[in-house]
């Protein structure tokens, strides 16, 4: 981690993350829109959480909704590694940011919100593969409830390392870099004053 927030070209790496994320984002588009054709969106059917819902969602797609929601998730597994990595990029650049500016407090979170960004595309992940279960048509327990908890988890843990990343970014912009903490080298990571 220290790596990134010490590397000449942090930026770039983030913006082919961020891209490479928009890829399959965009990728995902069509069979999203299948499944809202066939009424059923996407975050509805993650937070289905029992089996009577589950099963609703999987008669209303039928075979063919089925087929396309199957595909969205075969294609969220790479967005999913390119995003957690972006997420965690994100926190360790605005962690790094912070502590060139002499912001101590904010670099501290860097470190913790970026492994919250790799254990919310985890989260997602198990998510996947239990909605693939209900997809099956497994929509008896676990498989629900598990899709619920693991995107529920993946939501939040998501949602503050975004939430870090843009407000630190922010924060940081008001504060010029300080030349001396630059050429030192700073581990966002460490306790202050370490």
């Amino acid at each position: 981690m220290t790596r990134l927030a010490n590397h000449p070209r942090r930026a770039l790496i983030l913006l082919a993350l961020f891209i490479g994320s928009l890829v399959f984002l965009a990728l995902m588009q069509a069979p999203v829109e299948e499944m809202s054709d066939r009424d059923v969106g996407v975050i509805e059917f993650e937070l289905a959480r029992t089996s009577e819902k589950a099963s609703e969602y999987y008669a209303l797609l039928g075979d063919e909704g089925r087929d396309e929601a199957q595909k969205q998730l075969y294609l969220d597994f790479p967005y999913l590694v390119l995003y957690g990595l972006f997420y965690a990029a994100a926190c360790i650049v605005v962690a790094a940011r912070a502590a060139e500016r002499g912001m101590p407090r904010l670099a501290r979170w860097g470190r913790p919100l970026a492994i919250a960004g790799l254990v919310g595309a985890a989260c997602d992940a198990v998510e996947n593969i239990a909605l693939l279960r209900v997809l099956d048509g497994h929509t008896d327990q676990p498989w629900p409830a598990i899709a619920f908890t693991f995107a529920t988890a993946k939501f939040v843990l998501i949602a503050a390392a975004v939430i870090y990343a843009i407000v630190g970014f922010l924060l940081t912009l008001r504060r010029p870099a300080s030349p001396s903490r630059t050429s030192q080298a700073p581990d966002p990571g460490a306790p202050a004053g370490a």
